[in-house]
């Protein structure tokens, strides 16, 4: 038998020598994704499609960026968290679930409390284009999504460090019950691959991202950020974002006006008499 065969084998967030990870996160990343269409088609105003869709790449960009650092951070803490040697916990996809879980508790509080301060200052420093999250038009509409993208990367980092620093503080309690969760879950490593990042972080997943998408849209009152909800507003849309309001063509077969007089032919009529 090989050394292989006789090394015990624990589950990783990632593996070079097995495609099957890499395909399982990438099922995750669109699953999380295509969560946010549903959202969008029930919302009222609803977001023009390019709005919508460059809001989704913000949260998308976000979202890879946050899932690479919580592979990172689940791996540092399953190698050096200070439990003893018989209380330790070196299974990557447990540390990556209580990582998870505290990321779309705490870390979805921090979140949003890091979003509103920048909303504050963008707004008493008159930052342009951080101000009106969600709001991409004219000319240097990319370029207003990408400080908001820099903006949020840089927001997410900040958790990231503050969750870093909370799990390593309280790693002897985590692996405690992490090795008393996942251990029925350690005798197929690829079922508990799928556990940790399909289905215990899906429904969360739903629930993270529904939140921020909530904080990091445009609000209703930016007429040229959603859909008109009918031809009136289409033309107060055109009129916002072109600033010149066009006249309208008149009607081919005019109709006469109900309720009023012709006061001309009652003049005629006097002089007649």
């Amino acid at each position: 038998m090989s050394d292989y065969d006789d090394e015990e084998k624990t589950c990783k967030v990632y593996d070079g020598n097995d495609s099957f990870t890499a395909w399982v996160q990438i099922f995750l990343a669109f699953f999380a994704l295509g969560s946010l269409w549903f959202k969008r088609m029930k919302e009222v105003p609803r977001r023009k499609f390019e709005t919508w869709f460059m809001d989704v790449t913000k949260q998308g960009i976000g979202a890879v960026y946050a899932h690479l650092l919580n592979m990172l951070v689940a791996a540092i803490i399953a190698s050096n968290h200070g439990s003893s040697d018989e209380d330790r916990l070196d299974d990557e996809c447990a540390w990556y679930a209580i990582n998870y879980l505290v990321d779309t508790t705490f870390g979805l509080l921090l979140a949003v409390m890091f979003l509103k301060g920048l909303e504050y200052l963008s707004k008493e420093y008159d930052w342009e284009t951080l101000k009106n999250s969600g709001v991409y038009f004219g000319e240097n509409k990319w370029i207003h999504w990408r400080d908001q993208v820099g903006a949020w990367v840089a927001l997410l980092t900040l958790v990231k460090i503050v969750i870093l620093f909370f799990m390593w503080i309280f790693s002897s309690f985590l692996a405690f019950w992490g090795r008393i969760l996942f251990k029925p879950f350690q005798a197929n490593i690829r079922f508990e691959l799928l556990f940790v990042m399909i289905f215990f972080p899906g429904f969360l997943n739903v629930i993270y991202f529904w939140v921020i998408d909530t904080y990091i849209k445009a609000e209703g009152t930016h007429a040229h950020a959603h859909e008109a909800e009918n031809e009136i507003e289409q033309e107060k849309t055109e009129v916002l974002v072109g600033g010149v309001e066009e006249q309208a063509d008149p009607p081919l077969f005019p109709l006469p006006a109900t309720g009023t007089r012709d006061h001309t032919s009652e003049r005629r009529t006097t002089e007649v008499i």
